[in-house]
């Protein structure tokens, strides 16, 4: 299962372009940006209405959109995953995570950066 192949049928079926070119400039990227920050409201304010099933369909629709703007700025985003959960992993010490006051997990030691360029090949 490929979220962003599933957008991107529905991309193509919308008549929306698809692109290997990296690029955040064109009227589609703007849209959804735009999309994506009123999908985030939605979910916000379903979230302060203690309402899970619109919480869950804002949660969805985020990613959606998300995934939607990767596909117009070509972004594979399986890739860009891969190097970010490398990066998270890295977070644990002997399998644990050390947590601050407020349950954040912690940058040790053992931390890396995700190299986001390298994977971009940019």
């Amino acid at each position: 299962m490929s979220y962003q192949k599933d957008v991107e049928v529905f991309m193509i079926a919308g008549d929306q372009s698809l692109t290997k070119e990296l690029s955040l400039k064109g009227d589609q990227q703007k849209l959804y940006m735009n999309l994506i920050t009123e999908e985030y409201k939605e979910t916000l304010e379903a979230f302060q209405n203690n309402d899970l099933v619109e919480v869950a369909d804002g949660l969805a629709d985020m990613v959606w959109v998300i995934m939607g703007m990767c596909s117009s700025c070509g972004i594979e985003f399986n890739k860009v995953w891969e190097e970010v959960r490398s990066s998270n992993m890295s977070k644990f010490v002997n399998g644990k995570a050390i947590k601050n006051n407020s349950g954040k997990i912690m940058k040790p030691d053992t931390y890396f950066k995700p190299d986001i360029k390298k994977v971009l090949g940019i």
